[in-house]
């Protein structure tokens, strides 16, 4: 049995809980405000609303520990050690899962089921505004995501005295 360093037993478990805890707060405006849970539910075959915050949760904590593992390198150290760092990464992550999950996955996941197009809500306006307004709100959970992620990492991950350190003066910073 190989035994692992406590530092990275932490990161990993940092990873994990943040991923999770970031999951919700996107999650929540996932389904608050365009009710999409029964839809991503619907990519594993169940089309509920417990289906879909059970799929984007797992998904969102063995993302939360991709991200443990991608930027625990020394590379980024610098970024890492530092709570402002860690949001940075966490914000960079979740772009690039957007960009990921939104361009590849989620269309690979639509033509394996069989669909020709995800159902796009309306919001306030049908048509080209509501496609706009669509984007718009997912790039918004993903930032969300990524700023929990980074911050609930930082607070998880980095020395307790570090964690705890958020300038209150930009300048400080």
């Amino acid at each position: 049995m190989s035994h692992t360093d406590p530092d990275e037993r932490r990161a990993w478990r940092a990873g994990a809980t943040a991923g999770l805890v970031a999951g919700v707060a996107m999650g929540l405006v996932l389904h608050g405000v365009l009710g999409l849970m029964p839809t991503i539910g619907a990519l594993v075959g169940v089309e509920t609303v417990a289906a879909g915050w059970a799929v984007h949760l797992l998904n969102s904590t063995a993302f939360g520990v991709l991200f443990a593992a991608v930027f625990d390198r020394p590379f980024f150290d610098d970024l890492r050690n530092d709570v402002g760092g860690c949001v940075a990464l966490g914000v960079a992550h979740s772009a690039a899962l957007g960009v990921l999950t939104g361009g590849l996955l989620l269309p690979a996941s639509i033509a394996l089921a069989g669909a020709t197009s995800l159902p796009i809500p309306t919001l306030p306006l049908p048509g080209v505004t509501a496609g706009f307004e669509f984007g718009a709100i997912i790039a918004v959970a993903h930032l969300l995501y990524g700023v929990v992620l980074g911050r609930v990492f930082a607070g998880l991950a980095l020395a307790d005295d570090d964690a705890a350190r958020l300038p209150s003066d930009p300048a400080d910073g």
